[in-house]
């Protein structure tokens, strides 16, 4: 067999062989690097675990019946009203927005979702995290549902709802007051209405000109 000549000195013989040289150069590296292997195969198995992620279209459907069936009750929705819509279907308010993080009248904190009004915490374990969000450390008996275990609850914490209407809330972390539960819920101010107890006062102002929901 002829060896392959060229004009100018096998300069295409030399450019051929010195990129084999670096392809094997690179594969070498890459086998000499298990941190980067090791993180590839995480980040596939973290796309792969998005991937499977529970469906929650049908969730998504009912949360968007009751914000429908609301704005046909209410055809003038105040800001307040909109916000609240947003929040219990899954959104969260900006930090430091709401005037319920202001709240130290004794009181109940009831679901903002029209036609529901379940007692979900009070304020006698309403606390101040300085996150800019509503927080307690304990919510009211069975009144509060969590979810976790998917992957929303990974990256956020436990998703707290509504046990009566299914209206997202806020999330509960781990971070809470050591004497009390260890336990933070964190809550969209939103998607409470505050009751103030018999004789406590009125509380500061929490939209006292929007409708209630």
């Amino acid at each position: 067999m002829v060896p392959h000549s060229c004009s100018v000195g096998h300069y295409c013989c030399q450019k051929r062989r010195i990129i084999d040289h670096r392809s094997r150069r690179q594969r070498l590296d890459t086998e000499d690097r298990p941190m980067a292997r090791l993180t590839t195969a995480l980040l596939g198995l973290m796309l792969s675990a998005a991937a499977l992620v529970p469906p929650t279209t049908q969730r998504r459907r009912t949360s968007a019946r009751h914000a429908a069936e609301e704005e046909d009750d209410d055809p003038y929705l105040s800001p307040r009203s909109r916000l609240a819509g947003y929040v219990l279907n899954g959104g969260t308010e900006p930090a430091f927005s709401s005037p319920l993080n202001d709240i130290k009248q004794s009181g109940d904190f009831v679901c903002a979702r029209k036609g529901c009004d379940s007692v979900l915490f009070r304020t006698d374990t309403k606390y101040d995290s300085g996150t800019g969000w509503p927080s307690f450390w304990d919510p009211v008996d069975d009144n509060v549902k969590l979810e976790k275990g998917n992957f929303m609850s990974f990256m956020f914490g436990t998703e707290c709802k509504c046990a009566k209407c299914d209206g997202h809330l806020g999330h509960r972390f781990d971070d809470g007051p050591i004497m009390k539960s260890g336990k933070r819920y964190c809550i969209n101010g939103a998607a409470l209405r505050f009751r103030e107890s018999i004789g406590a006062g009125p509380p500061p102002d929490t939209f006292p000109d929007a409708p209630p929901l």
